[in-house]
């Protein structure tokens, strides 16, 4: 509103100055041409006037000038040098009107051009992100609209090319109206239509105080916007704390239809799962005769701010790959010290062992080991590559992530574990952060001598897009795994059968679960592509064939249960279905992993052991396999929801 208010004046000055500009004019015109007859003395000094704001005044400085020294007058005079400056400041006035008539116009065409059915996506903020969004827009700007809503002040070069990708800018600090206000404020935003609201601020506050402006559901304020059926708001937020608000506030609406579809967006989150995706954890195994149990992971993390804190959280979850296999991840930074204090806050002291440089999941947490060490180093010294060189020869690394902000510190750290991993025979993959220097990312990138096998993390400015932020991959297969997972329907022996709620519709599912348990659908959707490596891996181990094995386990007449085409039905009771798993190596080793995975990815949210409470982040079942068929079996059979999964997509 303050820009608003800014603009508003400026026209306003605008005005007055070519007002002003055009009394002088007049004003020397009438005393120029006084001896002329009146009806040509006023063509005459219209006509100057006129000239005047058109670059050709027909009274010249220089006729003014001799016209002063004829007769030096006082109030001639004075007039003559207002007059003077005037000449300069009408045509300023013209081309300020000319600009803001060819602005406007510029308007009426895009708004011309769009369908009538257009679709809005109203973004609030504006920054270098969301110019990366406009520069890598996709989307056709006659059919998506995209109004941004901002207190900053944007550079009239960057509107034009705004407008021109279908971006329109609306400035108004929203925070700042009353919630009776916001509805005539934002009209022109269409935003009781639009499919998608982006909130984008720096600020993960002013994002959760812009998600507060919209109903939440039924039982809310009236007097906040109601947004169109269906929409969904994307609110950026990458404080952990914050996010836990946000979770807060928007499950108060849990079990109920919310008005609208939230999702939390972190940008170091999508670039490191990005990263992962292209370039799995056990990438070094892939095509080789290790057995699952060796395929350990090694971890070298060299930098500790946002982006290394996701490669460690995220590696907790995608590093699994069977039951007992090794986690270590070892993170180097100047400053490891805060930032380790920073981290540890979202992991509980119930769940882990704490000490000054190193953080293990408890043994009766989890199988296997997850291992994290904290190392004080200077990256730039020796002694740095002096320990990967001694960790080299007895535990070798199978992944590097250089997140390091200094560009010249991480192409210099690339190069030199490039030269170590070589030496010592290693194909591991080496990530290197490259936020800032495009030409030397294109370079690196082209696969040079230098540099050859070091690939690098997508910086935001190339991952973020108007369709990654409203139409992410990875929410589509977590709303497919959560309402897959809705629809599979486990029986006991002595039921006749059941029905699925395959017609329900995924979007009110989805909308329906608090946002801890999307992300854990997120979580196990990302694991997903891990599986599609480690399940046909672990069918060969057993000497089988995956299609073979998934229909002797779970097929129309399986060992385990019998698809019945709706539902799988138990052979016995829980206790023989239990039994009936343990014996089967492939079945066993499957529902451990899938259980380890769970316990590693609820321990890195900070989840620990206790009676079930969501409130307080506890959960029973936060133990070993071996814990788990003890005090929970009825359980187990839940956790090879991932073979029932693939047996439905092989049978279609």
């Amino acid at each position: 509103m303050n820009n608003n208010k800014s603009r508003k004046r400026t026209t306003r000055l605008i005005f007055l100055l070519a007002l002003l500009s055009f009394l002088i004019a007049t004003a020397q015109g009438l005393i120029y041409y006084k001896d002329y007859e009146p009806f040509f003395k006023y063509l005459l000094v219209l006509q100057n006037s006129i000239n005047a704001f058109g670059f050709k005044a027909s009274v010249t400085i220089k006729d003014t000038v001799a016209f002063i020294r004829s007769d030096p007058e006082p109030l001639k005079k004075g007039i003559g040098y207002a007059y003077c400056v005037a000449v300069f400041t009408a045509p300023y006035c013209t081309i300020s009107f000319i600009y803001k008539f060819l602005e406007r116009i510029l308007r009426f065409i895009i708004f011309f051009r769009r369908s009538r059915k257009c679709k809005h996506i109203v973004v609030f903020g504006y920054n270098e992100d969301i110019s990366s969004m406009r520069k890598n827009n996709s989307s056709d700007p006659k059919k998506v609209c995209v109004p941004v809503v901002t207190p900053d002040s944007i550079d009239s070069e960057e509107v034009y090319r705004l407008n021109k990708a279908g971006y329109m800018i609306h400035n108004a600090d929203v925070l700042k109206a009353k919630e009776s206000e916001l509805p005539a404020l934002l009209a022109k935003t269409n935003i009781e239509e639009a499919t998608n609201i982006i909130l984008f601020e720096n600020s993960s506050i002013r994002n959760f105080s812009l998600l507060q402006l919209f109903r939440l559901n039924e039982n809310d304020d009236p007097n906040r916007i109601r947004l169109a059926a269906g929409a969904k708001v994307s609110c950026r937020c990458e404080e952990e704390g914050i996010g836990r608000l946000i979770a807060e506030y928007y499950n108060s609406a849990a079990g109920t239809d919310a008005c609208f579809d939230l999702e939390l967006v972190g940008l170091p989150e999508m670039q490191i799962h990005k990263m992962y995706s292209d370039h799995p954890l056990h990438t070094v195994y892939k095509g080789t005769d290790k057995p699952l149990s060796e395929w350990d992971v090694h971890i070298l993390a060299a930098g500790f701010g946002q982006l290394g804190q996701q490669a460690v959280l995220q590696a907790m979850n995608l590093g699994i790959v069977h039951e007992s296999n090794r986690i270590v991840i070892d993170v180097f930074d100047t400053d490891v010290r805060a930032k380790k204090a920073v981290f540890l806050n979202q992991l509980s002291p119930e769940t882990f062992d704490i000490s000054d440089n190193r953080v293990t999941l408890k043994s009766e947490v989890a199988d296997g080991l997850l291992e994290i060490n904290f190392y004080e180093l200077n990256i730039a010294h020796n002694t740095f590559y002096e320990l990967i060189r001694g960790k080299l020869g007895s535990d070798p690394y199978t992944y590097a992530v250089i997140a390091l902000e200094d560009i010249d510190l991480a192409v210099n750290c690339a190069m030199q574990l490039e030269e170590l991993f070589s030496e010592s025979g290693l194909k591991a993959p080496i990530m290197m952060r490259m936020d800032t220097d495009r030409r030397l990312a294109g370079y690196i990138s082209a696969e040079n001598s230098a540099l050859a096998d070091v690939s690098l993390i997508d910086d935001r400015s190339v991952v973020i897009t108007l369709d990654m932020i409203i139409n992410r991959a990875i929410d589509r297969s977590a709303k497919e795994y959560n309402h897959f997972y809705n629809n599979i329907a486990l029986i006991t022996a002595d039921e006749a059968g059941a029905e699925t709620n395959s017609d329900a519709d995924p979007e009110q599912e989805w909308n329906r679960l608090r946002l801890f348990r999307r992300s854990s659908s997120k979580a196990a959707a990302y694991h997903d592509e891990v599986k599609d490596d480690i399940i046909p891996k672990l069918a060969e181990e057993s000497g089988t064939q995956l299609a073979d094995k998934l229909e002797e386990l779970l097929g129309r007449d399986g060992s385990l249960m019998r698809y019945t085409g709706s539902a799988w039905q138990m052979r016995g009771s829980e206790e023989e279905l239990l039994d009936k798993l343990k014996q089967d190596s492939f079945a066993y080793e499957l529902a451990a992993l899938e259980h380890r995975r769970w316990c590693c990815y609820m321990a890195s949210i900070g989840w620990r052991a206790g009676e079930r409470s969501d409130k307080f982040r506890r959960n029973p079942c936060l133990v070993t396999q071996q814990k788990l068929m003890e005090i929970k079996p009825e359980m187990c059979k839940y956790d090879l929801m991932s073979l029932m999964a693939r047996y439905r997509k092989m049978n279609g």
